[in-house]
């Protein structure tokens, strides 16, 4: 499954919620998180491959700051 690059969580691929860039299409639990890589896609990118433990804004059931994710 896609992970979310702004919150680190798993994502369905078929959300509705995705962004295509440079070349690679991302996907997102929520609006805000779309909105937010939207806003500024290569902080985002910056932390591809480096995990999501620690450099995640929210682990699984901590809830997004704008209140859009229900997981």
């Amino acid at each position: 499954m896609p992970i979310d690059p702004v919150c680190g969580m798993e994502v369905d691929e078929n959300t509705g919620l995705r962004v295509e860039y440079g070349g690679k299409v991302y996907y997102f639990c929520s609006p805000g998180c779309k909105a937010e890589f939207e806003a500024n896609p290569e902080k985002y990118i910056g932390m591809e491959g480096m995990g999501h433990s620690h450099h995640s804004r929210h682990g699984h059931g901590m809830g997004h700051r704008r209140g859009g994710c229900h997981h």
